[in-house]
């Protein structure tokens, strides 16, 4: 990933950094991203958790910037385990509860969903500023948590709903998102599932990770916005599951054979996002098209397969 720094960036490489959720997709490409750029965050995973009995380590605490990529439910297990949802919102809070007594208004910037809290009534593409409406858990938990977050006004709150991140290096694990589980199909030579029919906004990680990395470059003028910044983080264009079948085809260099399912309940239709704001606020707009971002990712997953 080319990380071209402005020199704010430069100017906060001395500022504290914590990354919590470290271990997932998103986290782990944030800390090199984060180590890439001369910073030295602070990670925290289930492993290392961010707190203990009550209160957050104090290098939680010190930071100038938090980044809250943690999260331990997708749509599917959020229908089906709301123990799940109520423990993300729970460690959410702690940290928030934690840093009251800070002394400081650390960013804290939330990694949200864009294809789950929008209204569907309302039409795509979304803005910032549509209607919310979660019809699902999972929706309906992100957005309590944006909640959480804008009311704690000790902190400067930054929420970025993010579109499907996909990339290099994503596990194709229940219910996360359906560019890995086709990936790992193609590799197994099995036939690829295709859910329902509809239309989705795809964001690469590449991507993702310059946004987050624009919001640090950009913390002193966030941090003179009153209120939440809240900012869609997406390639801006929608793409059909028939669609993306035929990027995967061309990147393989032949016909990918597909077993058609009906749509599940959770499910969206249509959902895909304005991302104008985050142009504007950040200097940041996706550079990775689809079937650039879809090869290489095909690419990489084949030499990672066939590594020993």
């Amino acid at each position: 990933m080319d990380m071209k720094l402005s020199g704010a960036t430069f100017r906060r490489a001395a500022s504290t950094v914590t990354v919590i959720g470290g271990s997932g997709f998103i986290g782990r490409n944030l800390h090199r991203a984060l180590r890439s750029v001369g910073a030295r965050p602070h990670v925290f995973t289930r492993r290392k958790p961010f707190a203990h009995a009550g209160r957050v380590h104090p290098a939680v605490a010190k930071s100038d910037t938090i980044f809250y990529v943690a999260g331990s439910v997708t749509p599917a297990l959020a229908e089906r385990n709301p123990e799940l949802v109520e423990e993300d919102h729970w460690n959410l809070n702690l940290l928030l509860w934690g840093l009251r007594e800070t002394g400081h208004r650390p960013l804290v910037v939330l990694a949200s969903s864009g294809g789950t809290v929008y209204d569907p009534d309302a039409a795509p593409p979304y803005r910032e500023d549509s209607p919310t409406r979660p019809v699902a858990a999972y929706g309906a938990a992100k957005l309590a948590q944006e909640h959480a977050l804008a009311a704690a006004d000790w902190t400067t709150p930054v929420i970025l709903r993010f579109a499907n991140v996909y990339g290099p290096g994503q596990t194709a694990s229940a219910g996360y998102g359906v560019i890995p589980h086709w990936i790992r199909a193609v590799h197994a030579r099995e036939t690829l599932t295709m859910i329902g029919a509809s239309r989705r906004d795809y964001v690469h990680i590449d991507d993702a990770t310059a946004a987050l990395l624009a919001v640090r470059a950009h913390a002193d003028r966030l941090r003179a916005t009153p209120g939440p910044t809240t900012l869609n983080i997406g390639s801006g264009a929608p793409t059909s599951l028939d669609e993306l079948h035929r990027h995967l085809e061309r990147a393989v260099g032949g016909p990918v054979e597909v077993r058609r399912e009906p749509a599940r309940s959770f499910d969206r239709t249509d959902t895909w996002l304005d991302v104008s704001a985050a142009g504007a606020a950040l200097g940041w707009s996706p550079a990775i098209g689809l079937a650039e971002g879809l090869a290489g990712t095909l690419a990489a997953t084949r030499h990672t397969s066939m590594s020993p």
